[in-house]
């Protein structure tokens, strides 16, 4: 019989203890020590199947998940033969404390005992793994460097291909929601389309998985990226996707049905909703970045600043105010609009997006409350309503 060290049991036993008290969160295995050079960690959560409770293992490759589902104590025992073998430390998060092991170069093992970084069990209901809404093996996306010749995600490049992914997922449950889902054609602009890796993407899924009658237009400052992506566009065969050389300042863009701004830098996702609205845009999706502008111009009341007084909360007090008073002012303009967190912060940085689809039984709104909020902060100069010129009584 296997003896484990005292420092294992206790690791182990504290597994147990939370899977029985239901304090369980999640389980985590880092500092791999194998042979596979692609393997990287494995994240072990607790789920409801049909056929029962299991401990679902997620055994993470550079580009690939690997899912599969254990009964308990299968699960348990897979934990105990991983900790201080194959991997060197092991994190035990659970509504109690966290607990980790630690093994040196030797193999020799440090059981420690922190305070809980989560206050509520996570037991996922049917937690499969989501079918991809797009296909690593497309042309592009090894045209664009994504994946190597095989069709397989290049090390690296795993992050974005799961933002891409995680994009199209919005994009297509926002496009299904709105008045225009049922139109045979759709027109999008992409304002800042960089690499393009989403702009390929996008227009793949609207023409062959949507199968609209789609145009699809980038518009991109770098030339070099222009012409580039113009070419791939060409050799793809994907006749309705063009790139245009252009800021989003400059650029006149024709009437589209939507209008995409990712990553804009301060004020130039200002210039993207003043454009998105002149073009009569029924749906817009930004993902605001460096909001500077506000945090310049506003004054933290004087009964907030216990709070607002450190320089990372008035950062981000200043990054609240100024999505949250650009979807305002959207409402405003008739649409109706969400603010969230786009992308899990398990893969990638967190992106707040705001999304907004038109709604044709809502007129324009001079009863905002921006003013009151702008006011309150003592923000006298807001660039998003001095473009627009904005007249409300």
């Amino acid at each position: 019989m296997k003896i484990m060290t005292s420092e294992k049991e206790k690791f182990i036993g504290e597994l147990r203890k939370s899977i029985s008290d239901n304090s369980f969160v999640k389980l985590q295995f880092g500092k791999y020590r194998g042979d596979d050079r692609e393997f990287q960690k494995i994240i072990v959560n607790r789920i409801n199947l049909k056929d029962g409770e299991r401990l679902s293992f997620n055994f993470r490759y550079n580009t690939k998940d690997v899912i599969k589902n254990f009964e308990i104590e299968k699960g348990i025992k897979l934990a105990e033969d991983i900790t201080g073998n194959d991997f060197l430390s092991g994190t035990l998060f659970t509504t109690r404390n966290d607990f980790t092991i630690d093994h040196s170069k030797k193999r020799v093992p440090a059981f420690h005992k922190k305070r809980p970084s989560f206050n509520a069990p996570d037991v996922k209901e049917h937690n499969r793994q989501k079918a991809r809404k797009i296909k690593p093996d497309a042309e592009y996306f090894h045209l664009l460097g994504i994946t190597s010749d095989n069709g397989t995600v290049k090390a690296g490049m795993y992050d974005k291909f799961r933002q891409v992914d995680k994009f199209i997922e919005t994009i297509d449950s926002i496009y299904r929601s709105s008045e225009i889902s049922k139109n045979e054609t759709v027109s999008i602009t992409d304002m800042g389309s960089g690499k393009s890796y989403l702009t390929f993407a996008m227009y793949d899924h609207f023409k062959n998985v949507l199968e609209k009658n789609v145009t699809v237009k980038g518009i991109e400052q770098n030339r070099e990226l222009t012409e580039l992506s113009n070419r791939f566009a060409a050799k793809c065969g994907f006749t309705g996707l063009e790139f245009i050389n252009g800021n989003i300042f400059d650029t006149e863009i024709d009437k589209t049905d939507i209008t995409i701004a990712l990553h804009a830098c301060d004020t130039a996702t200002d210039d993207a909703i003043k454009k998105a609205l002149a073009a009569d845009s029924k749906i817009i999706v930004l993902a605001p970045c460096c909001q500077k502008y506000v945090r310049k111009k506003m004054t933290v009341p004087e009964k907030l600043k216990g709070i607002f007084g450190y320089g990372i909360h008035e950062e981000r007090l200043a990054v609240m105010l100024t999505d949250g008073l650009r979807a305002m002012i959207l409402e405003k303009y008739g649409y109706d609009t969400k603010v969230f967190e786009f992308i899990s912060s398990d893969h990638t940085a967190r992106n707040t997006m705001i999304a907004a689809m038109r709604n044709s039984s809502k007129s324009i709104n001079p009863e905002n409350q921006t003013d009151i909020i702008k006011s309150e902060f003592r923000i006298d100069d807001f660039y998003l309503d001095k473009i627009l010129n904005e007249n409300f009584k």
